[in-house]
């Protein structure tokens, strides 16, 4: 799950009149709130609400592209109209847009949303119709009725490093519009090879940075924030608030890994994990939902439970329980030797963006084929970009020497 912030020092004691003077004028994210304030101005008391807000509250821009958006809706609508020239496109939406707003103003149509850590003020279509255009290029890949059991499918993400690729992409594809963001780390600099995310981050909550982003994509999702996982409150996560239909583990805590599949398990819950190592993905589908006596991990590790009950004691037994979970032979051999240096050449093991990235689709798409009911099975699905695409990793001499190095990392996880 990361770490927390290094240092607790305010570097402004040291600015400069001039820099202190520019800091005084700017905020922080992680001094606002988590969650934007959403107007649905659809009525007068509404309306006040609004109003007497936007008095009362410092907004650094407006941002108003409402009627570009519903536009482009309506020629979303007509596919016939979409592939003509904007001459012919603006005519033949006019009447509908004079239509729509009638003697209403426009900007009292739709939603306005305030940011608290940008502090914009945006103007954006309803709930409805800002869902239809935001998912509406996902047709027929996703049918309507399919895009709104997504939207309903609710997710627990732990663990947002390698989670957050998973977050987001579902994020983007529309699904799961009630989504619990679980990280108690704040975003470090060497997590910037590996989260989508700005240098100005650094330092702020990764369950806030995330949520802020997916906001951002869509201010009508619904987001639970929870900045620890342990023992004591992984039942309310899973709990609270709302049903939750899926669990994606990310997290590096073994026991908590653990824990989290005991708890879904007993609630008939799916768990998705999605493990990068170097340019391959293991993705591990544990169907709980359709087998609630399958044993965690697939078996892999004969009575892991037991960790629930005694703690592991060092670096060494961790990294003994999380090779056996992914198995040394679907590492690369640049990765099986990267293990041996930890702790000495290198401080954990490596791990890169474009891979992380990849393992977002690939959660998605484990995600939706279980809420649409598709035949995803219970089981581990190995995704080698080398083994793929590299053709010396087809050659008999690779396989040997990966053979070969696999036999040195299991005797060396042998002896720990």
């Amino acid at each position: 799950m990361g770490h927390g912030r290094l240092v607790n020092d305010d570097p402004k004691t040291e600015y400069p009149d001039f820099l202190r003077t520019c800091a005084q004028k700017s905020f922080s994210s992680a001094d606002s709130v988590q969650h934007p304030v959403l107007f649905k101005i659809e009525n007068k008391k509404d309306l006040a609400t609004f109003s007497e807000f936007v008095r009362k509250t410092d907004v650094r821009e407006v941002v108003d592209k409402y009627s570009e958006q519903y536009a482009e809706l309506l020629l979303s609508r007509q596919a016939h109209l979409y592939s003509a020239n904007t001459e012919v496109q603006i005519s033949s939406i006019a009447k509908q847009l004079e239509e729509h707003y009638g003697n209403v103003p426009a900007w009292q149509k739709g939603s306005w949303v305030f940011l608290p850590w940008t502090k914009q003020l945006v103007h954006v279509l309803s709930e409805q119709n800002f869902e239809d255009l935001r998912t509406i290029r996902n047709r027929d890949l996703i049918t309507k009725s399919e895009q709104a059991h997504l939207r309903d499918f609710s997710i627990a993400s732990f663990g947002l490093s390698v989670g957050s690729a998973g977050a987001l992409a579902m994020a983007i594809t529309g699904t799961s519009k009630k989504l619990k963001l679980v990280d108690g780390a704040v975003i470090s600099g060497s997590n910037l090879n590996r989260i989508l995310t700005s240098v100005t981050s650094i330092g702020e909550p990764k369950a806030v940075a995330i949520g802020q982003q997916i906001y951002e994509m869509n201010p009508y999702s619904t987001l639970g924030f929870y900045h620890k996982a342990d023992a004591t409150n992984i039942s309310s996560i899973l709990d609270d608030s709302w049903t939750t239909n899926g669990v994606i583990d990310e997290i590096d805590d073994i026991e908590m890994k653990v824990r989290i599949r005991v708890e879904a398990r007993k609630r008939r819950i799916p768990v998705f994990m999605a493990t990068e190592i170097g340019d391959t993905i293991i993705l591990d589908v544990e169907r709980f939902d359709v087998d609630p006596t399958r044993d965690l991990f697939h078996g892999l590790v004969p009575g892991i439970d037991r960790l629930l009950d005694t703690q592991i004691e060092n670096r060494r037994e961790w990294m003994k329980h999380a090779v056996t979970i992914i198995g040394p032979r679907n590492m690369h051999i640049r990765m099986q030797k990267s293990l041996l240096k930890i702790g000495t050449t290198i401080v954990t093991h490596p791990q890169l963006g474009s891979t992380v990235m990849m393992t977002g689709g690939v959660l998605a798409f484990a995600v939706k084929s279980v809420a649409l009911g598709w035949e995803l099975k219970s089981g581990r699905y190995v995704i080698s970009l080398e083994k793929q695409i590299l053709s010396d990793h087809k050659t008999l001499r690779y396989r040997r020497q990966h053979a070969k190095h696999t036999k040195v990392i299991r005797r060396a996880i042998g002896s720990m």
